[in-house]
């Protein structure tokens, strides 16, 4: 009797399990046969047909921005100052005294040995006619002359002296920063101001290794300011250097360039220096994505509907210029390539692509 009970109850569990699955398998079929009637996921990009073009290859240097009048303003004879008639960073003119020294005992000097110059020369001229009457010697009259140039060497000394306790600017520039006061007394070769001269142009002097090619003088070579893009302000080459250098075997360059307020002088720039053209794979920026396998596009394959299924593709890039990026390997021209939006795609995702006017790579896939 005992027996007959559990049979009966297990067979009713397993009447009941049999029931509670096929109602899952039925909910469970219901679910697939209702997710099978929404479209497959899709996303919409822009694409560019792969094109081939012309790109120009370079070379990049460091640069250093060069006045072509630059002095640093020293002082040759100590001295107190007795003026200072110069403003920091004011212009100055060439020949304009910007600095005086004191030179009350020089003058004072000077007063006394032009006065005796002026006597040995009212001398030389009585003794010169004394002599052509046959008054004096020959020997005063040559005594008589070496006084007075004797004199006159020492006018021309104290004028020297006066001179060099006067600084001139040598030529029109802007003065630098300076704290010089009147009162101040300055020893011999004191740094007084940097001058920087006023001109039209700059140099940019640079080096290029004789591995990566040689310049001709006259070729044109682009000059951009540190975090700048593009070919940069075009400069001229004008000079070089007859021998490499001993130390770093490079050969060292100058250019010539328009004067930029934005490039002043012992600014460090980027020299970008033409070595040739050739025709390179090129896809806009946006269409290479990188991760830690790194860089790869999304190539779009042709579907049967007039869509496209997504394929990752690795890439090898190059030089990245004005928003484009030359690929040196694993992409063919021909090929549609993702571009905006393409960070949206995973591999054989359906993908549509929509146009977009003004394209810089090639045709637009529909």
């Amino acid at each position: 009797m005992t027996s007959r009970r559990w049979l009966i109850t297990l067979v009713a569990c397993l009447a009941i399990f049999a029931v509670l699955g096929g109602f899952k398998f039925l909910q469970i079929r219901a679910a697939i046969e209702f997710g099978k009637s929404f479209p497959e996921a899709s996303e919409s990009v822009e694409a560019v047909v792969v094109d081939s073009l012309l790109s120009s290859s370079y070379v990049t240097t460091i640069g250093e921005i060069v006045s072509p009048q630059s002095v640093e303003l020293r002082n040759e004879l100590e001295g107190r100052i007795t003026a200072v008639n110069f403003a920091s960073g004011g212009r100055v003119d060439k020949g304009d005294i910007l600095l005086q020294l004191d030179i009350s005992e020089e003058s004072a000097r000077l007063k006394a040995a032009a006065a005796r110059a002026n006597l040995a020369r009212l001398d030389l001229e009585r003794f010169t006619r004394l002599f052509a009457s046959k008054t004096v010697s020959e020997e005063q009259v040559d005594q008589a002359r070496a006084e007075f140039d004797m004199a006159s060497a020492s006018v021309n000394e104290l004028q020297a002296i006066i001179a060099k306790k006067s600084l001139k600017a040598p030529f029109a520039a802007v003065a630098g920063l300076h704290q010089l006061e009147a009162g101040e007394f300055l020893q011999a070769n004191t740094p007084i101001v940097m001058l920087v001269g006023i001109n039209d142009h700059a140099w940019v002097d640079f080096n290029l290794a004789i591995t990566q090619g040689t310049v001709d003088i006259g070729s044109e070579v682009g000059v951009v300011a540190p975090g700048g893009r593009g070919d940069g302000v075009p400069a001229v080459v004008i000079a070089r250097n007859p021998a490499v250098s001993a130390s770093s075997r490079n050969m060292r360059y100058r250019a010539k360039i328009s004067a930029n307020p934005l490039l002043p002088p012992n600014s460090v720039v980027n020299i970008r220096i033409p070595i040739g053209s050739e025709q390179q794979v090129q896809v806009p920026a946006t269409a290479v994505l990188r991760d830690e396998l790194g860089a790869y596009v999304f190539v779009l394959d042709a579907e049967a509907n007039g869509a496209y299924r997504a394929r990752r593709q690795s890439v090898t890039v190059g030089r990245e210029e004005d928003q484009m990026v030359g690929v040196s390997g694993g992409l063919q021209v021909g090929s549609l390539v993702a571009t905006d939006g393409a960070f949206k795609l995973r591999d054989n995702l359906l993908t549509h692509v929509r146009q977009r006017p003004g394209d810089r790579a090639g045709q637009r896939g529909e």
